[in-house]
């Protein structure tokens, strides 16, 4: 049983890696167009779409470093406190400046 398990994981792995291949291969070829992901309608650069995009990041990395560093490598059984918080103080000021965007375009018309 545990190879079967050790053999979904790999082919979930391989999986996963083709797949992110195959999209990297896309963003050179110019088939997905990433200069509009943090940008706002008006081609303006957002900050919170930036910062937001940057926490997913160190929040994803934290995840694999507290996973690596466990003897053998292995899922933890909770999630620390403190990645949900950054996630939610993320996500949080996000959706107040996209609040206080729309609050101010309504005041325009």
């Amino acid at each position: 049983m545990d190879n079967l398990g050790l053999v979904a994981g790999w082919l979930i792995a391989i999986f996963l890696g083709a797949l992110g291949i195959i999209i990297l291969i896309y963003i050179i070829n110019g088939k997905i167009d990433l200069s509009k992901l943090i940008s706002e309608k008006d081609g303006s650069a957002s900050l919170s779409r930036f910062q937001f995009l940057i926490f997913t990041f160190v929040i994803a990395v934290s995840l694999l470093i507290i996973v690596v560093s466990q003897e053998p490598p292995n899922f933890p059984s909770t999630i620390p406190p403190e990645i949900f918080i950054l996630l939610g103080i993320s996500g949080g000021t996000y959706v107040i400046s996209k609040g206080i965007q729309k609050s101010a375009e309504q005041k325009k018309e």
